[in-house]
Parts: structure tokens; sequence; C-alpha cells
């Protein structure tokens, strides 16, 4: 990953995040100011419409520096249209969907505010209910779309969030403020019962292994994928019409998603631990890579010393066109690897960049891109490839 990628990536995470949490906040103030939860009147007030306002306020700014961050990632590679029409995009299109309507919809309710004394306060308070609406929204988006949401603490915010606005919002429903109010016991209900279905489908859907390949509709990891030449034709067969396969469907420069599996061997008597990744190709060029990684375990850290690797491209997994081996490897968040392949029988070269992620129960799926040579140097020392330590496979 280059900097700027890892600039823009994690920025979008940090303001995805921010603005979730402040919504939070603006929520659950929302809610308290509606129970009447607020200090007596000689003490200084920490719960007011000032505060709501301004913690609103900072979601929509951090919400903006979340949607600026992902348009420029060069990894997504967002069209304008893909940020702000929702169902087009390239990457989830039905998980983007509820944060673009979140948006317009959080861009609507904060209007409202300002535009109270015009349009009365009936109206203003219709629309500001819709800001329950936009919060289950904002969770279904970070949820399905978010990178984080497997980690520990990424569950914990979650939890965190609907345990308070769920706790809020159902005491508000059941809970009288004054004589003129009543409770919602049934609506109350109707509240539970959505809760509960959106945790059956959070566990059995965001939190299980291999939900990149659901939620993207099995396009990989969502990484913007150049429209690669028909395999098997050259760009002077294509401007001159001439349609005739080529028998190397990698002799043009190609980009396609892979899909896999990943195993471990070992380790063998003599220490040595085997990495096995069986992927096909697809959305692009079609056929088989197998990588594989042969090492010793560092020390006690978890870590892995490559001492050899062998990459094979082929049109099945019986027919090998090209081998070689790894001149490159990172594992941090990603999988990033280089490759330098000879095509058999052939001075023919194939650089090969790839990369990847694994989920934690061995499924992989990423892209590839294919660079036709000759003539490179020779592939770094294996001996120079390390897997970090705690990565597990």
């Amino acid at each position: 990953m280059g900097v700027w990628q890892s600039i823009t990536w994690d920025v979008a995470r940090a303001g995805g995040f921010t603005a979730y949490i402040l919504l939070t906040l603006s929520v659950a103030i929302g809610l308290a100011l509606t129970l009447q939860w607020q200090s007596p009147g000689r003490w200084p007030r920490l719960l007011n419409s000032e505060l709501h306002n301004f913690t609103t306020l900072l979601a929509l700014i951090f919400t903006g520096i979340h949607v600026l961050a992902v348009w420029i990632d060069p990894f997504t590679s967002f069209g304008w249209n893909e940020v702000l029409i929702p169902f087009v995009s390239h990457y989830r299109p039905l998980w983007m969907a509820p944060g673009i309507v979140g948006l317009y919809l959080g861009l609507a309710i904060g209007l409202s505010t300002w535009l109270r004394p015009l349009i009365g306060y009936v109206w203003w308070r219709r629309l500001h209910v819709l800001t329950l609406v936009l919060y289950a929204l904002v969770t279904v988006h970070g949820l399905a779309t978010g990178s984080d949401t497997q980690t520990w603490w990424g569950v914990l915010i979650y939890v965190s969030s609907v345990a308070l606005v769920g706790g809020l919002l159902l005491s508000r429903l059941l809970t009288p403020v004054n004589a003129r109010s009543r409770s919602h016991p049934v609506i109350a209900t109707l509240v539970g019962l959505l809760t509960l279905a959106g945790v059956i489908w959070t566990v059995s859907g965001p939190l299980q292994a291999g939900w990149n390949a659901v939620a993207n509709n099995g396009n990989g990891s969502g990484s913007r994928i150049a429209q690669a030449q028909s395999p098997g034709q050259s760009t002077t067969q294509k401007q001159s019409g001439n349609q005739q396969p080529s028998s190397d469907p990698y002799a043009s420069p190609f980009t396609a998603t892979l899909q896999g599996t990943i195993s471990q061997t070992g380790p063998a008597a003599s220490g040595v631990i085997t990495l096995r990744i069986n992927a096909t190709l697809s959305n692009g060029a079609q056929g088989t890579l197998v990588i594989v990684l042969q090492g010793q375990q560092t020390g006690d850290d978890g870590g892995l010393s490559i001492s050899s690797t062998q990459v094979t491209l082929g049109q099945n997994a019986t027919t090998a066109l090209y081998q070689g081996t790894l001149t490159g490897l990172r594992t941090e968040r990603r999988w990033r690897m280089t490759a330098l392949l000879n095509k058999s029988g052939s001075s023919n070269q194939l650089a090969l960049q790839i990369e990847m992620q694994i989920d934690n129960v061995g499924q992989v799926s990423g892209y590839v891109q294919g660079t036709p040579t000759q003539g490179q140097s020779a592939p770094a020392s294996p001996a120079q490839l390390k897997i970090q330590s705690g990565r597990q496979v």
C-alpha cells in the first residue's frame, strides 16, 4: 500500500467512525432532552439544545471528511456518481446505498433546524423524528461496508451505540414525561423486534467470515478493476478488428479479481511450514493462480521467515503457462505481493502485482494485475521476505 492510499484509507475509516460516534451522541442527547433529563436550574445544564446542535454539526463535518476520503481513495476509486447516487457503486452497492440516503437525510434534518422559523415547529419536529431513521441507516451502512466491523473495538462501538440509543428510545416510548404525553408500548415492541432482527442479521452476516465476498456480490475486494482487454487479444489485433485468439491469454496487460483459499501445512520434521494459496481469476483474465510459500517460524512471535516461494499461473489447475517466484511481500492489513514469472518454453516474462484480503477462516479475495515484460532482473532473494508476526492464516 502506498503512502497516499494508506492516508486516504485511514482518514476514511477514522472519519466514518468519528461521525458515527458523534451521531450517536447527538441522538442520545436529543432523546435525553425529550425525557427532560436536565439538572436543576442552579447547576450548569450539561444537556442542552446547544450541545445537541453542536454534536450534530460536528457529525456532518466528519461525514463530509469521510465521504471526501472515500472518493479520493485510489483503492476503490469511486466516481462522484457512486458516492452521491444510491445503488450505482461498483463496491457493495446495496450496502453503500443506506449511507448515501442517510447523507441526504442528515443534510435535510440539519437544514430544517436553520429553517425552523420558516417551516414552523410542527414540521420541524416531524422532520426531526427522522433522525432515528438516519441513525438506523448509518448503522446498517457501517456494519455492512466497514472494514473494521469484525474487530473487537468495532463491535464494541456498535454495541455501545445501539445499546445507548435503543435504551433511551425505549425509555422515551414507555415513559410519559408529563400529563399531556402517553406511552407507546406497541411502537416500543416494534422497535425491540427490529433491533433483535438487526442483531441476528449482524451476527449471521457482517460478523461472519466471507462477508466481504457476499457483500461485494462476489467481485473480490472492491478495488476498482480497470476494464481489461479481452484475453488473447493484443492492442494491434483490437485496432485492426482481428478477433483471432492468441495461444497466450496473458500476452496483453490484464487485471482480474481473484477468489480462493489459503491453507497451512507443517511444521515438518525439519521445521518447515508451507502456506498454499489457491485462487481463481475472473472479471477480466480467466485462470488459476497458485502461490506456495515455505519458511521457518521465527521465535515465539508467530512470524514466518520465507525461504522459498513458487508462483504458478495457468488457464486451469493442470496447465501452467507461467512459473516464477515472489519478488516482494507485505502483510499489513492486506497482503501485497509482486512476482516475476517466466513463460514455459519462451523468453517472455510476466510481472504480477497482487493484493488480497484473508479472513479468519482462510478465504482469500482481491485482485491481480499482470504486465508482460522481457529481460527483467532476477527476483529478490526469498530470504528477504517475511510474514509479519501475529498474522493468522
